[in-house]
């Protein structure tokens, strides 16, 4: 059937879709990264989630290019997630108990983990023989005490952090980036 004269033609039906779900944001997210300068996953709170951030680590440099560090920010990625695992608690429902996110910014790798448990990282005096402890001594080498942490009192818990500079692009600053 035509229109009559004088009367607009009536628009075509469009197909709709709903719209994408999105999760919402989470405490690390940066609104700031480029494409392909930030990497996360969420983990639990169990032993086999260090080994996922390192491989995270290891396959994000690589894929960046920079797998010169991967040594390095695999061991910061291990002491991180490691310390995080012992403080972090099963959460409620389907909230991760940790978020481990490795983000490049101009000059480094920094290396980002929230957990929902409570205290703050400290260092300890571990004897001789004990078999932990060191994690913030191996980390104070590796970023020559380039890291730090910070309270989460909205969501819980705490984001400890700890950067390596990229020698490829050391010395440079980006003053739009907070240290």
């Amino acid at each position: 059937m035509t229109p009559a004269a004088g009367q607009a033609a009536a628009p075509a039906r469009a197909t709709l879709s709903p719209p994408a779900r999105r999760q919402p944001p989470g405490p690390l997210d940066d609104p700031r990264a480029r494409p392909g300068s930030y990497a996360r996953a969420d983990l639990g709170p169990e032993p086999a989630a260090a080994a996922k951030a390192r491989r995270l680590t290891r396959d994000t440099l690589a894929r960046w290019d920079m797998s010169a560090l991967t040594d390095d920010a695999q061991a910061i990625a291990s002491e991180l997630a490691t310390n995080a695992i012992n403080a972090a608690t099963r959460p409620p429902g389907t909230l991760p108990a940790i978020i481990f996110a490795i983000h490049r910014r101009h000059g480094e790798i920094r290396i980002i983990v929230w957990d929902n448990g409570p205290g703050k990282p400290e260092h300890t005096a571990p004897g001789p023989d004990a078999e932990t402890g060191r994690g913030l001594a191996i980390i104070d080498t590796l970023t020559d005490r380039n890291w730090g942490w910070w309270p989460t009192p909205a969501s819980g818990g705490k984001v400890v952090w700890a950067a390596i500079p990229d020698p490829a692009r050391d010395g440079a600053s980006d003053s739009t980036q907070p240290r």
